[in-house]
């Protein structure tokens, strides 16, 4: 294929699709990816918790994560593996109830039947390993020995921009206002402020504002702006070999520097489309502190250092990602990743390139994601979000 690829939004989706288009994509092809805020100051590239797991209840999702961790790890810094975009492995341990143990389980043979490395535990093994932990109600535990970690997500997104710049990709600076379609296709891009931009293909890539886009084109994605809020946290005592924990409330902590990152997806009853990007405070005091405390006695004492929010592109169908070509023939989506669309990046980026390319995925096989599958109601829910 030949023409203009036009990439709507430069976070770390689109830029990854940029960067591999211009890795893989015909000389003649011209590669433009439309940024309105190339300050990424409420990216959530740039806002997330930023972590990577193997560890989760679909294939697909296991395999985007060995294929991201595999590239972060590729984004060398002088001698050290992952350096480029602040690479550190550390597993994940989920925390299981009884009535979640069976689902977590599961999780654990999926991702032992695609090569990965976990550790299972009891109560007792857990309380001999880790001393600062209340193991009260924990009938199941496991953590990945290989493959996960946390990194920074802005330099990964920059990563990926600076160098598709440097292979020849185009960024504008302007904020989509609507598309110019035919019965068939999208033909223009219409900027604010009046350009308009010729496009052979257009690419979604607008995170949690790519439903306002689709609707230029008549399409009606079920993706919501939902918002997530980050806490970073100081605790008095050292609480050593500490891991990136998910606890069986669903409290996410992990160690960051010399303190703790904690988040908490609020109840389904509670999570509003668009609201503002400020830290829900009461979320704090109400549910993780508590959930916390209970779960590592040394937290009673802890502090609030910082908080920030950010959103997540919240697939309401079934929480995977939609990826693939949708409505107009030459309209595609890259989008409704859920919260693991940072640490999936790489392979979405790949697959998208490929697809645009040569008309199939190669490397590996993104149509379980084909966003067509929410007409035809033949949904994959992902139970692994958080």
């Amino acid at each position: 294929m030949s023409g203009r690829i036009v990439i709507l939004g430069g976070g770390a989706i689109g830029s990854a699709v940029a960067y591999f288009l211009a890795r893989i994509a015909t000389a003649n092809e011209r590669i433009t990816v439309i940024e309105r805020d190339p300050t990424y100051r409420v990216a959530s590239s740039s806002l997330s918790a930023s972590s990577i797991r193997q560890q989760f209840s679909t294939p697909l999702n296991v395999k985007l994560s060995q294929f991201g961790y595999d590239f972060m790890r590729s984004c060398v810094a002088g001698d050290q593996l992952g350096g480029a975009v602040g690479l550190h492995e550390c597993g994940y341990m989920f925390l299981a109830r009884a009535d979640q143990a069976g689902a977590m389980k599961l999780r654990t043979r999926l991702v032992r039947e695609f090569g990965g490395k976990v550790e299972e535990f009891d109560a007792r093994k857990l309380a001999e390993r880790y001393r600062w932990l209340c193991c009260d109600g924990i009938a199941y535990a496991v953590m990945g020995l290989s493959g996960e970690g946390w990194f920074d997500g802005y330099m990964l997104q920059q990563w990926y921009r600076t160098r598709a710049q440097a292979g020849g990709v185009e960024y504008i600076r302007g904020d989509v206002i609507g598309l110019e379609c035919t019965s068939t296709k999208v033909v223009s891009v219409q900027l604010a402020g009046g350009m308009s931009i010729p496009a052979e293909r257009v690419v979604n890539a607008c995170g949690p504002w790519s439903a306002a886009i689709a609707r230029y084109a008549g399409i009606d994605l079920p993706v919501r702006a939902r918002r997530r809020s980050l806490f970073v946290v100081s605790c008095p005592e050292a609480l050593p070999g500490f891991p990136i924990l998910v606890d069986t409330s669903g409290v996410f902590i992990r160690p960051e520097l010399q303190h703790f990152l904690c988040a908490l997806s609020p109840r389904e009853e509670r999570d509003y489309d668009d609201l503002p990007l400020e830290p829900d405070l009461e979320l704090f005091e109400d549910q993780v502190w508590p959930a916390l405390a209970l779960r590592v006695p040394a937290f009673e004492a802890l502090r609030v250092v910082r908080a920030w929010s950010g959103y997540y592109e919240f697939n309401v169908a079934d929480q995977n990602g939609l990826v693939g070509q949708i409505g107009p023939e030459n309209f595609y989506v890259a989008t409704g990743f859920s919260g693991h669309g940072l640490m999936h990046s790489a392979g979405i980026g790949r697959g998208m390139a490929e697809l645009l390319t040569y008309g199939e995925y190669r490397q590996l096989d993104l149509s379980p994601l084909s966003p067509q599958r929410v007409h035809t109601g033949r949904l994959i829910v992902e139970d692994a979000v958080y």
